[in-house]
């Protein structure tokens, strides 16, 4: 019986070669389909934790403020009340370039002098940071001064010492890209892209989280 329906089974598919090419065709395109899914979520997965990674750095643990952050008493009480000297605050925001249709940028402002210990802003091999920057200190020194990713200026035409205009909320702000930022790798890239890295009292002035 079994050798009976094997062969009426392969007549009718050599009777029938477009319907077993379908069918094949079909069975390929699922297995496409599910596998292009399955990459798409790995790199929204991968994007999401390089984003997280670039703000918080090799940082550990966390203090999350609300909708308007945290009291500037809090880093003095962690960093001195406590002892916990590897710490570093952080501000975060998101701006409109209104020059550049398109570019929304997020802010990240960051103490520069105390920022070592979670990520590089200097230059130097398998550093993610700005080779173009002199020093960590050049971001409180030069007033609206701030790093962009060397992929993002170029995308939208921006080089080293221009200014760029934000406009946060109702407000416009100014920034001028003291350095361009030039990723090491593929990943460093993406984590990068769109992100406007400034002095944390520069980050704050311009989100009016200042008094």
């Amino acid at each position: 019986m079994t050798s009976i329906l094997l062969k009426t089974s392969f007549r009718h598919l050599l009777r029938h070669p477009w319907q077993v090419g379908l069918a094949i065709l079909g069975v390929a395109l699922g297995v496409a389909v599910v596998v292009s899914i399955d990459l798409a979520n790995s790199s929204a997965r991968r994007a999401f934790a390089l984003s997280t990674q670039t703000i918080a750095g090799r940082a550990t643990h966390q203090i999350v403020g609300g909708p308007n952050g945290l009291d500037e008493s809090v880093y003095r009480r962690v960093r001195l009340d406590l002892g916990l000297r590897q710490s570093a605050p952080v501000v975060e925001g998101y701006a409109a370039a209104p020059d550049h249709p398109g570019l929304t940028l997020h802010i990240l402002g960051l103490d520069p002098l105390v920022d070592a210990p979670f990520r590089s802003l200097g230059g130097g091999s398998g550093s993610s940071g700005a080779s173009a920057l002199a020093s960590p200190a050049d971001l409180f020194v030069k007033p609206g001064a701030a790093l962009l990713s060397a992929d993002t200026a170029r995308a939208y035409g921006l080089k080293q010492g221009d200014e760029l205009r934000l406009r946060i909320g109702p407000h416009i702000e100014r920034a001028t890209l003291i350095a361009l930022i030039e990723p090491p790798s593929e990943a460093a890239r993406r984590a990068l892209d769109s992100l406007l890295i400034a002095d944390i009292a520069t980050a704050q002035e311009w989100l009016g989280y200042t008094g």
